[in-house]
């Protein structure tokens, strides 16, 4: 008998894929109202479980064997000649019109990539709090087919072995019974892996495969209770009205998950149930062709798409960011659309002929063999390009030695360790100047608070004044708890440390605090102005002025490396991107500079210094000023060489707020050692 090798075709799972791609790519392009579109993967995984799961249980049960080499290579043949060609064009687009800097950021995963190992390369990376490029890895989204993948290589063997244990029952009931028990624990004990890590190691409990395994069971024991279990879980044996509304219920899951999850919110977890469970509904309630919404033509086109398209989508939408495209209507649309003729194109002339075509027919060992064959070879290529790209470096022109040199101009307290991130909450003053001074000023904040640091010593000078230094990257100066995604928890460790350092500051008995942060922690208005205000509160009872700096503006693209492509005759493509300007739209910092000044407003001694145009004069945000000096050393952390040559003119506000450093104000004699 023919084994088959497929499941038969449903269109409402393809309409459920289409689903699924729409809410990844819309929430991926960033349109608002599909903020949790992520939850499409999690649609994906369940459906891999089912439909993987019916195929090999077909398999199974015509052959009594489950052929691993074969399946391996069927699905080989169906994924990686698409993801290969995805990959291979995309990094030498990189090469082509990105600078250097570039392709090692945001292509530092390819080499995962395309062995299906991302998912571990971004579970396990070390983080670095200023290589924010890292989190624009246009390679990013092949974290789910690692997923995917090291599922395929494990679950046929574990099924098997489940399988052989539940053949010795003669009963079908008895048998599918015992599959659905496996699968039950399975589920429970993958969830449950999930929920400890979410609170230990949250990104290996969103990357990792074992704490997502439980996903593709779900899928897999729905697939058993509907084709196997003689119940009423048959089509037969159900109503209408029942499939419509169980199938109703789970689009409304899915989608509500789509719109009302966000990116601050701890993830997968519980909430991963959600769109888990709608998925396994609309799979249940379509069995017998009876929820036919998703069939429609157009749906099951796009269904038909998903997979190219979920390849194409994330680098052209990062690609068009990175050259920027600040993200309006018109700019999201083109992108879209670009990704899905990239798809229609992949799918029709590199899918299909592997997938079903003629070049579908290679025996599973040729398949398997030149499949690594071509992994190992493009890892090289890619090694030889990064090895190339290093060597380039050093005979960089002007241009790539001031961009490679304006990534490493921060402040000096960095080299200090002033700032230990998330991996304490210990407070860890740094000094700057005698420790005997006369009059101490106290600067606080996060990384974009503090890049104002080099200019305080030159105003507020030694040895009459010490400057104390006490700042946690990303650590708001709000009194509210909020999610941080680069570490996937809520960062208590910002609330811990933010507690202790305003107990500490009183100690120090300060003339002058400095404190700010950047504005594009995603508060309510109501949060930042009262969280502002209870720390003001604190600050304004332990020094005698307390000079809040608002948040600056920032770039929607890298500037340095925006400067390094305009300088490249191969971007003159894109000439009329690379004026490495634009007028800074976002009524962000403004709003919360006014959220900041009403929360001031209750104390006579907090007052705002307000910067913003002093980095983008009339509105105008560059990478490079007038005077050819670097602005940005990324997308919103100034140069410490520009911060320097604004100290005259900061002084002089200083001077009109009635700060400048020759007033005469009370001053303390504590002494400054770390405090625990």
């Amino acid at each position: 008998m023919k084994v088959p090798s497929t499941l038969p075709y449903r269109k409402d799972i393809q309409g459920l894929r289409a689903i699924a791609i729409i809410l990844v790519v819309l929430g991926h392009a960033r349109i608002p109202a599909f903020s949790g579109g992520f939850v499409g993967v999690d649609v994906f995984f369940v459906l891999s479980g089912y439909l993987i799961t019916g195929m090999l249980i077909h398999e199974y049960r015509n052959t009594q064997r489950i052929q691993i080499g074969r399946f391996i290579s069927r699905r080989l043949k169906r994924l990686f000649p698409a993801l290969l060609v995805m990959l291979v064009l995309v990094f030498a687009f990189m090469n082509l019109f990105l600078s250097g800097h570039e392709v090692k950021e945001l292509g530092a995963s390819f080499r995962y990539a395309i062995s299906w190992m991302s998912n571990l390369f971004f579970a396990f990376s070390t983080i670095d709090y200023f290589a924010e490029l890292r989190t624009r890895d246009l390679f990013l989204h092949t974290w789910s087919l690692g997923v995917e993948e090291q599922y395929y290589l494990i679950w046929p063997l574990l099924l098997l072995l489940i399988l052989t244990g539940a053949g010795r029952f003669k009963k079908e009931s008895q048998w599918s019974k015992s599959l659905l028990f496996a699968l039950g624990f399975l589920f429970l004990s993958s969830l449950f892996l999930s929920l400890s890590w979410m609170t230990v190691h949250p990104l290996w409990s969103f990357y990792l495969m074992p704490s997502r395994m439980w996903q593709f069971a779900l899928g897999s024991a729905v697939f058993v209770w509907l084709a196997d279990y003689p119940n009423a879980a048959q089509p037969q044996n159900r109503s209408e009205s029942f499939d419509k509304s169980i199938g109703t219920i789970g689009i409304l899951l899915i989608m509500g998950s789509g719109v009302l999850l966000h990116s601050e919110l701890a993830y997968p977890g519980w909430r991963a149930l959600l769109p888990s469970l709608g998925a396994a509904m609309v799979i249940a309630a379509g069995t017998g062709g009876r929820f036919r919404i998703l069939t429609h033509p157009l749906l099951v086109w796009i269904g038909n798409h998903s997979y190219s398209w979920y390849l194409w989508h994330w680098p052209v939408l990062m690609i068009g960011f990175s050259l920027g495209l600040k993200g309006d209507w018109v700019e999201i649309i083109i992108l879209v659309a670009l990704s899905l003729i990239l798809a229609t194109a992949s799918y029709r002339w590199v899918e299909l002929p592997f997938w079903k075509g003629r070049l579908s027919d290679a025996p599973p060992k040729i398949t398997i063999a030149s499949s690594l064959l071509v992994m190992l070879l493009v890892i090289l290529v890619a090694d030889y390009d990064f090895r190339i790209i290093s060597q380039r470096e050093k005979l960089q022109d002007n241009v790539a030695a001031m961009a490679k040199a304006a990534r490493g101009d921060l402040p000096k307290i960095y080299a200090f360790g002033c700032d230990e991130w998330y991996a304490s909450a210990r407070v860890k003053p740094c000094l700057i100047g005698e420790i005997s001074a006369q009059k101490t000023i106290v600067l606080l904040g996060d990384s974009v608070g503090l890049q104002w640091f080099s200019m305080f010593p030159e105003i507020y000078r030694s040895p009459e004044w010490r400057i104390v230094v006490l700042t946690k990257s990303s650590c708001a100066m709000v009194d509210e708890d909020y999610f941080y995604s680069r570490i996937g928890k809520n960062y208590d460790v910002c609330a811990q440390w933010r507690n202790a350092t305003l107990d500490f500051i009183p100690t120090l008995q300060p003339d002058i605090i400095i404190v700010g942060s950047a504005a594009t922690y995603n508060f309510t208005e109501l949060q930042w102005v009262e969280g502002s205000t209870r720390i003001f509160d604190q600050l304004s009872q332990a020094a005698d002025q307390v000079i809040v700096v608002p948040g600056t503006p920032y770039l929607s693209f890298d500037g340095p490396s925006c400067l390094e492509r305009k300088n490249s005759k191969a971007s003159t493509f894109f000439a009329s991107r690379m004026s490495c300007a634009e007028t800074f739209p976002s009524s962000q910092v403004k709003d919360v500079t006014n959220y900041l000044r009403r929360a001031a407003s209750h104390f006579q001694n907090v007052r705002l210094l307000d910067l913003y145009d002093i980095v983008c004069p009339d509105s105008q945000c560059r990478a490079r000023d007038a005077e050819g000096i670097i602005v940005f050393r990324d997308n919103q952390h100034l140069t410490d060489t520009f911060v320097r040559r604004q100290s005259p003119r900061i002084a002089e506000r200083l001077k009109m707020m009635g700060a400048e450093p020759f007033q005469s104000m009370s001053s303390g004699a504590a002494s400054l050692v770390e405090h625990n």
